[in-house]
């Protein structure tokens, strides 16, 4: 829940494709690799580095915009490939109107988990992370309207 953000202020932020290294904690790197940044076919390329950017490549992982829909203020991806070892991966991220001018963020997936992490591991990482995105975007709302 962001409870100082209004849909509307927070969409463009989540809707910026490449743009994940700025509101998710532990994501060092996110670019584009191919097709038009925020248009669904688009490739980015997301990473996480020891010691920050100029360490050495973590984990990574090659991601695809599969739809972006402003008016239902939702897009889905899906993981091409990446070097965690999982498998099929799926995610919807949406922001949702809330009461008294709050929105809530929230990031649903389908996934065959982590080898050796069980299904209730990943949606504890899937919680941790989209908290990190609400928590990030709500500060870049509030920068912008000081």
């Amino acid at each position: 829940m962001l409870p100082e953000t209004p849909a509307a202020a927070a969409w463009p932020h989540l809707a910026s494709f490449t743009s994940l290294h700025l509101y998710m904690a532990g994501i060092d790197t996110c670019k584009l690799e191919s097709g038009e940044d925020g248009q669904p076919g688009c490739v980015r390329y997301v990473a996480r580095h020891g010691g920050g950017s100029s360490g050495e490549v973590l984990c990574w992982a090659r991601e695809e915009l599969l739809e972006m829909d402003h008016a239902a203020r939702r897009l889905k991806y899906s993981v091409l490939e990446t070097n965690m070892g999982s498998g099929r991966y799926v995610a919807t991220l949406s922001v949702d109107e809330g009461a008294g001018g709050a929105c809530k963020l929230t990031w649903a997936f389908e996934c065959d988990p982590l080898p050796g992490m069980s299904m209730e591991g990943a949606k504890d990482m899937a919680r941790v992370s989209v908290q990190s995105i609400a928590s990030g975007i709500q500060q870049a709302v509030r920068a912008a309207a000081a």
